[in-house]
């Protein structure tokens, strides 16, 4: 028997939503307003880009109150931040994958 589980985040940017995903290596299928996982850890999950909701199986991996989308949250967040400072002017010198998971960017900006 399936047991479904549903999370509230707010992945709601289709282009950030799909930057992630590429940068995490996890394949997905666009569907326009919703992007269904096909690998990893979301395997069988679907974001519903409307509402920032994501709707899985407890059987394939997602769960509540785990990181089964936790490495979701921090690409987003990066591609997000990216995005940010591209729109600043603010260069990003480095990227790196801390052990606990983390992201750590570098940046350099000038402000007047």
């Amino acid at each position: 028997m399936s047991h479904r589980v549903t999370t509230q985040t707010e992945i709601k940017d289709k282009v950030l939503a799909i930057e992630a995903l590429k940068a995490s290596g996890t394949s997905f299928t666009d569907r326009g307003q919703t992007i269904d996982v096909t690998s990893g850890p979301m395997k069988g999950a679907t974001i519903d880009l409307r509402t920032g909701s994501i709707g899985g199986s407890w059987d394939v991996g997602l769960r509540d109150n785990n990181d089964s989308i936790g490495f979701l949250k921090r690409f987003y967040a990066e591609a997000k931040i990216k995005q940010e400072c591209h729109l600043q002017g603010i260069l990003i010198e480095s990227r790196e994958i801390q052990k606990d998971g983390t992201i750590k960017l570098v940046c350099q900006g000038s402000f007047a």
